[in-house]
């Protein structure tokens, strides 16, 4: 851990953005184990005698930092030894990282006594190896570019102390393991263009040649569109950029994870790509066997390999646009990781992890760690659940201490706003009232959707009812007292949604000729309508089609409540994701609608819909 006496420190007192600081220090080894311990805002890069020794930061919150704690003993020599420590401030606000300034805290030890640490007597300079200030975003998701350059090494001078949290935590997860480099091979016909033969997720490496100083920039995408990698898509930049000297340069960045299929090197004359590829990064598991054949077999070796796509600090909605944390797409990946994987601690680790981002009204921010975001109610209310599939699979309730609280403060902000109908209105601006990538579902980030008059919808309703039911059993568990009348709320619904001529429930209030598959599915859950809403469920196409995020929910209905629903969801599940594979997916996207979805921004690998991997095990695996 961090010594006491370390301080947190930076290179000046006036940090700018995308800022990169060198701290480079000599140290004698004559012992038999050496740590090094660390903590940096935003992330580092550490090589011990020229060799990496760690890179990844894990993000943590301003009240709350977490260390890494490196053994670096297989990378020392008896006698005198050196470090080099490359942190990078980034200094703004994402769906990943929540700006808490600059700073990195660090400790060497050696056989348990501190060699060194830092303070202000530390000496460092600006990295110039890297494009100082750069501020070209690549999405707002995933925040700024880190650009690369063949720079010099300028004067070190003393550190600036920092007053920053000193409330440092060991790493929640394990680190993510590097693997052997992948290269990419040349695309015929298609000059700088590259293809690493399927979807990987890893760091960027390239070696080139260059006649003289110049330039260029890396692209990168999932797919390649008329023959061409598209990377600027909508305000998104999908590049990396270098710049080099005259000779042969290489490059490694660390400090962006790139998810992609194909890359471009964009050159200037006189410049040749000796070699170019990714270092792999993926989390240590164990995978379960399984005892599927053919197609079936192909279908839940894509998820497995979907899932450990999208696991590298925390869970990932998708390694290529984003990279965050979200509570319902995390809650899909936590369910499959059950019968995926040995572990479960990464499970437990995301849910505590979000338990700590508070916000004010008591629910969930949009992604972890993030503030300010236009946050998902209909997210917040599904927390519980994910929490009651955890010890449902794994009998571990030591995790209900630590998010009851955050629980009840979800559950009484529904609770509290139970209206004199019996049901919970359409929240208010900023929220987002998102259910899924469906016409009338996926609400509006501008509460433009919003009309002055006030709107009821089934899902959020029936959500809330699904997840009282589950959080009842987990106070049970604590004795806990929550309580909430689910059968007024039932009754509710049904007076309000139900059509007794059809058997279907509508969308919402306003909407009543509108139904949806994912609706409809939440009311059989909760135990209302009969058997013309489950025949609907399988066979009526006017309803609105559940996208694959939210399959788990018609297939949960249709196993309830249909006697022969195991034949209908394994026969779904091969033909929407033997569709993909036949369209050459090599991890599952986001929506059936590939890469044109969201005007050319789908991703081709998204943790959510890993989803038959669960149903496999449940219906075909055994």
């Amino acid at each position: 851990m961090i010594n006491p006496s370390a301080k947190w420190i930076w290179i000046n007192s006036s940090p700018e953005v995308n800022e990169y600081a060198l701290f480079e220090e000599g140290f004698a080894y004559e012992g038999e184990k050496a740590v090094f311990s660390i903590a940096a805002e935003t992330d580092y890069v550490l090589f011990v005698n020229g060799v990496l020794a760690g890179q990844g930061q894990f993000a943590g919150y301003p009240f709350e930092k977490y260390c890494d704690e490196l053994d670096i003993t297989p990378l020392c020599k008896q006698g005198e030894n050196s470090f080099s420590l490359t942190v990078r401030y980034e200094g703004v606000n994402s769906a990943t990282h929540i700006n808490d300034g600059p700073g990195v805290i660090y400790t060497l030890d050696i056989d348990g006594k501190t060699a060194l640490c830092s303070s202000e007597a530390t000496l460092a300079c600006p990295d110039h190896r890297y494009i100082q200030h750069q501020d070209r975003w690549i999405t707002p998701q995933l925040g700024l570019t880190s650009g690369m350059c063949c720079g010099v090494k300028s004067d070190k001078h003393p550190c600036t102390v920092i007053d920053k949290t000193r409330n440092i935590l060991p790493r929640p997860v394990k680190k993510a393991e590097l693997g052997q480099f992948i290269p990419a091979l040349p695309v015929e016909g298609k000059e700088g263009v590259y293809d690493l033969g399927r979807e990987e997720s890893g760091y960027l490496r390239i070696r080139v040649k260059a006649a003289s100083p110049c330039e260029f920039k890396v692209t990168y995408s999932e797919h390649m569109e008329s023959g061409e990698v598209r990377h600027i898509i909508g305000s998104r930049d999908f590049s990396l950029d270098f710049e080099v000297c005259e000779g042969e340069s290489e490059f490694t960045q660390y400090f962006i994870k790139v998810a992609s299929r194909y890359l471009h090197a964009i050159l200037p004359e006189g410049v040749e790509v000796l070699s170019i590829g990714l270092i792999p990064l993926l989390y240590p598991l164990t995978e379960k066997p399984t005892e599927l054949e053919g197609l079936d077999r192909a279908i839940y070796d894509t998820c497995v390999r979907t899932l450990r796509l999208c696991m590298n600090l925390h869970y990932e909605d998708c390694p290529w646009r984003e990279q965050a944390l979200y509570v319902l797409d995390s809650r899909n990946q936590m369910l499959c990781g059950y019968y995926a994987f040995e572990q479960t601690e990464f499970q437990r680790a995301n849910l505590v992890f979000i338990s700590k981002g508070a916000r004010p009204d008591g629910l969930l921010e949009l992604t972890y760690p993030a503030v300010n975001t236009p946050a998902i109610p209909f997210f917040s209310v599904m927390y519980p659940v994910a929490v009651w599939e955890y010890v449902k699979h794994t009998g571990d309730r030591t995790i209900l201490p630590e998010v009851m609280g955050r629980m009840l403060a979800i559950m009484e902000n529904f609770r509290s706003r139970i209206e004199e109908n019996g049901l919970i209105a359409e929240f208010e601006a900023p929220y987002w009232n998102f259910y899924e990538w469906t016409d009338g579902s996926s609400g509006s980030l501008s509460g433009r959707d919003r009309t002055p008059q006030k709107q009821f919808h089934l899902i959020i309703s029936c959500a809330f009812v699904y997840s009282a039911e589950r959080f009842k059993e987990l106070c049970e568990m604590e004795g806990v007292d929550f309580g909430v009348d689910t059968d007024a709320i039932k009754a509710a619904i049904k007076r309000e949604f139900f059509n007794p001529e059809s058997g279907l429930f509508s969308l919402s209030t306003l909407a009543p000729e509108r139904s949806s598959q994912l609706g409809n599915a939440f009311a059989l859950l909760i135990g209302l309508g009969d058997e013309r809403t489950l025949e609907a469920l399988k066979n009526d196409n006017t309803l609105i089609p559940a996208t694959l995020s939210m399959l788990a929910y018609v297939y949960d209905a249709l196993l309830l409540r249909d006697e022969n629903g195991r034949d209908y969801v394994l026969n779904d599940i091969r033909e929407k994701y033997g569709y993909m594979l036949g369209k050459g997916a090599t991890s599952f996207w986001e929506t059936i609608d590939g890469a044109s979805a969201f005007n050319d921004a789908g991703s081709l690998c998204h943790g959510w819909s890993a989803l038959p991997i669960y149903y496999y095990r449940l219906l075909a695996d055994s």
